[in-house]
């Protein structure tokens, strides 16, 4: 079980870092679009941004829930 858990953190920590650099990504390419393009890139980063924090709060709640 100890390892499934390992394995789970690894999966979702590295899901957070994943959705944090789509979202600089994004953020960057942005900046060269027109303004409504520009706008539907912001929308998706604020998703992108959001699923990094749901996903880092989860790391959190598994670790605290451990002991860890």
């Amino acid at each position: 079980m100890e390892e499934l858990v390992r394995e789970v953190m690894s999966f979702v920590e590295g899901d957070a870092k994943w959705w944090d650099d789509a979202a600089q990504n994004l953020k960057e390419l942005a900046t060269e679009l027109d303004p409504a393009e520009k706008a539907k890139c912001q929308v998706l980063v604020a998703v992108y941004d959001e699923r990094a924090k749901t996903h880092r709060e989860l790391a959190n709640k598994i670790r605290q829930r451990l002991g860890a």
